[in-house]
């Protein structure tokens, strides 16, 4: 008699092989907070900080002016650079964040996934290095990918999410030497990527740019991945019914 059971561990179309669910997610996510952000920052233009007038002296018809818009006051920040520039690069920072905790996240799916189908005698677990530096490691060695075109720039979003992660996203390093990979990362994305400061400033466009060049190192880990034979679900199906 077959055995169901047999059923419940079949993997489903391989889904721990298939990413292009977490991207629509992303891109949808990528769109939100720009919409969002533009929002925000139509809402400020349209209303404007408050203004308050401060006597300092009446005599002298002297006063001093502040303005005031969300808890902050223009006698200690910029608040149009603020609203319109820099809390939008924060939001996108953290957006970015996400994502790629979420692509990296579904690599390592993807190569535990596939030690476990197709029985490899490598885990990822057992390289060393971690995030996507192991899972390309992981690909090319145990799944049999070609070095991919696209995982220079890859390494460049790497080195910016670290930036965010851990440096307030400065793209220089903590003794002021410059990240020689985010300044070519923001001389290729000029508009979407910009200096403020020390900082990158992430300009509307900047996620789905980011999001792009993992998506088109993505296509190639896929295509190395489909020149494996699919692993034959039903054999035992045919095994316990037809003793093939």
């Amino acid at each position: 008699m077959f055995k169901f059971k047999a059923l419940l561990n079949l993997p489903m179309q391989f889904s721990h092989y298939d990413v292009s669910l977490t991207f629509e997610i992303i891109a949808s996510l990528n769109a939100q907070t720009d919409a969002s952000i533009e929002a925000n920052i139509s809402q400020y233009r349209i209303e404007g900080p408050e203004v308050e007038e401060h006597e300092i002296s009446a005599e002298d018809n002297a006063y001093h002016i502040v303005e005031y818009y969300m808890g902050l006051d223009s006698g200690s920040v910029d608040l149009d650079d603020m609203f319109t520039s820099y809390y939008p690069s924060v939001t996108r920072r953290s957006v970015f964040l996400t994502l790629y905790g979420m692509l990296e996240h579904d690599f390592e799916k993807l190569c535990n996934g596939f030690a476990r189908i197709h029985n490899a005698p490598v885990r990822l677990s057992d390289l060393k290095g971690s995030g996507f530096e192991r899972c390309d490691l992981y690909a090319r060695k145990i799944i049999g990918m070609k070095t991919s075109d696209h995982y220079s720039a890859v390494k460049k979003v790497t080195k910016l999410r670290n930036a965010c992660a851990h440096n307030d996203a400065r793209f220089v390093s903590n003794d002021n030497k410059p990240i020689p990979e985010l300044l070519e990362l923001m001389a290729t994305f000029s508009n979407e990527l910009v200096k403020d400061g020390e900082q990158v400033n992430f300009k509307a466009g900047s996620l789905q740019a980011m999001t792009n060049i993992l998506k088109n190192y993505f296509n190639d880990v896929q295509e190395a991945l489909t020149a494996h034979k699919t692993p034959d679900v039903f054999a035992e199906f045919r095994k316990q019914t037809l003793g093939k």
